[in-house]
Order: C-alpha cells, then structure tokens, then sequence
C-alpha cells in the first residue's frame, strides 16, 4: 500500500522542497485511492526528513471508507472521491504520494481562514515562497500554479471539502506576486471595504511595460515590471525594500521612462506598508483607481485589523532560526529575503 501525503504536509513539502531540487514527479493518470491507506510506522524519521518533513503529525489522504487508527504520527483525512484527477498529485518515490499545489490549495482552504487562503493562492501563484518552519522572510522560486489551473482543479473537485472556500478565494487572487509585502499591497487595495481593505479593482502584479528604444536607453531595460499595476488608468505601486532597490539612480531613471510612456508611479516602503495611516493616506493619492460597484472606504478600525492580519499571515517580524528547508540545497541555488 502507499501514502498520500496531504493538506499541512503537503503544503510543508512545497515550501521545503524548493522546485529547483525537487525530483518528485507530476501523475499524468489520474491516481485511485484504493490502493492508498494510512501507514503510521512504514517510515523512519530519517525517510520522513528526506522527505522534507519535520512537523508532526504527518497529514495523509484516506478513501472514506478506509478503516484505521492512525496513532499520534499521522492524521487521517477522509476523502469522499474515488479518484483523484490527473495532475493533481505527485510521486515522491514508490510508496509515496504527495499532494500538488492546486490540490493542496483546496485542502488548505478547507482547513484555514479566507484570508489565509487568499495569502495562500498569492504565495502558489507567486515566484516567492515561505519556509517551512514558522519564520520571517521567504525564498525566491518559479510560480507552482497559476489562478487559472487552480480555478481548473476547483472545477475538477467538486464535493470535496474545501472546495467552496477555495472557489470564494481565488476571486481575490492574483498571479505574479513576486514577495509577501506584494501579497500584503494586492490584498489591501482588493479586498472587499467590509473586510478592511480598499475594495479597488483587481491590479496585475509585475505587470510588464513594453519601451520604445529612447526609453528602454534611460531605464537600462526594454520591458520593466511594475510591482503593482493598474494598465487601464497607467497607475502602478512599488514596494521599495532594502533587498529590492539598492540602486537608487538606476530606480529613478527607470521611473523616468515609465513617467515618459504615461505612467505615474507611487512607492510605498516598509513603515508605510506596516502602519495603517501611512498607507491609508498614500492609497488616497490613488483616486484614478476605480473601486468594484458596490465598495466605499473602510472604518480605520477594520483597515488597521485586516493589516495587522495580512502582516501575521506573511510572517512579518516572526524572526527567523537556522532550519530553513527541509532537504539539502546548495548554497547560491535560491536567492533568500529574511
């Protein structure tokens, strides 16, 4: 028989496992849930480690009908499907399955918050990723999904738990967030008022801007993104942190180019992202911005808890301790933010 590693540990072999080392591989068939049941003693710790797993219990995928005492190593969770769909799982090596990003996205959003599964969607569909382990920062690496294959699974998955808080999730999740204080900018500014945040409408993240070669000469590039963009109205956001622009002379010349080609650019730093009023009042210097039908502004008092939240689900000034990932990477593969 075999496992299906699901839900918390999953999620904990994600971002353990960065996709630059993982030789774990898609299924292209789709896997029966007969021959998988819960094995309590079939690995050591040492397996179980190289596997990128440290937290205990270790969460596995059971049919329904599967009877078994899992013990205090394992969490059970009982799936009503007999089968789950192609792509949606991953073989780790013989005996072992793991639950991929769209499937685990699911799983997550039945267990946790609605905010915590937007910031979740932000983080798959992101080039970042947290660390397993509970601390600040977060590693750079290729998205795992996009919103568009997540909406597939979320479609594929229908009757499973989780699924309708996956479905209401993905309406504020966006693609391309490149780092946890973006994920933090989407979420404020997209938001419903009624929650705490600004209730605009959706921005694009890293959004692309094609210059013409004059502009492209003063920006050192031919295609800049912009950390948070509103094409349609030619607003963007930066996010200015210590890791991202170093270079103060190369971000103004490129700003100069954009300001040419129409664009008007507002940057938030770090005491302005983490303190309600300060971003409140550079939000408000967004007034081209069109909010969705239906949203106004949000009492300071909802704003400031719906940020206080958007920075705890982010693990901003969690700290940080040496057990990064969960398996060896060489140093220098991926580029780290703590």
């Amino acid at each position: 028989m075999s496992i299906l590693l699901s839900h918390n540990s999953s999620l904990e072999r994600l971002r353990a496992v960065p996709p630059q080392v993982d030789q774990a591989t898609l299924l292209s068939e789709p896997l029966a849930l007969d021959g998988i049941a819960c094995q309590n003693d079939l690995f050591s710790e040492s397996e179980l480690r190289s596997f990128g797993l440290l937290q205990r219990p270790v969460h596995q995928l059971v049919p329904s009908r599967r009877h078994a005492s899992p013990g205090d190593a394992a969490r059970l969770h009982r799936c009503t499907c007999d089968v789950i769909p192609q792509g949606l799982v991953k073989k780790v090596e013989n005996r072992v399955f793991c639950a991929g990003p769209e499937l685990t996205f699911v799983q997550m959003a039945g267990e946790t918050s609605f905010l915590g599964a937007v910031v979740l969607g932000h983080e798959l569909c992101g080039s970042y990723a947290h660390f397993s382990q509970m601390v600040s920062g977060f590693y750079e690496r290729p998205p795992l999904t996009s919103v568009e294959r997540l909406r597939h699974a979320v479609s594929q998955l229908e009757g499973m738990r989780g699924v309708g808080a996956a479905r209401k999730a993905l309406r504020f999740v966006r693609n391309r967030s490149a780092s946890s204080m973006e994920t933090v900018v989407s979420c404020m500014l997209l938001l419903p008022t009624a929650m705490g945040g600004f209730g605009m409408v959706a921005p694009e993240l890293n959004y692309k801007v094609t210059l013409d070669e004059s502009e492209a000469r003063v920006a050192g590039a031919k295609a800049p993104r912009i950390d948070t963009g509103y094409p349609a109205v030619l607003v963007g956001i930066e996010f200015d942190g210590l890791d991202y622009h170093r270079d103060v002379e190369h971000d103004a010349r490129r700003r100069e180019a954009l300001s040419h080609k129409g664009w008007t650019i507002y940057v938030l730093n770090v005491d302005e992202l983490t303190n309600y009023s300060k971003l409140k009042e550079k939000v408000s210097l967004l007034d081209a911005v069109p909010r969705r039908p239906g949203e106004g502004f949000p009492t300071d008092s909802d704003g400031r808890a719906l940020l206080k939240r958007l920075l705890t689900a982010t693990r901003c000034g969690v700290g940080i301790n040496d057990a990064l990932f969960g398996v060896k990477v060489p140093k220098g593969l991926v580029k780290l933010h703590v």
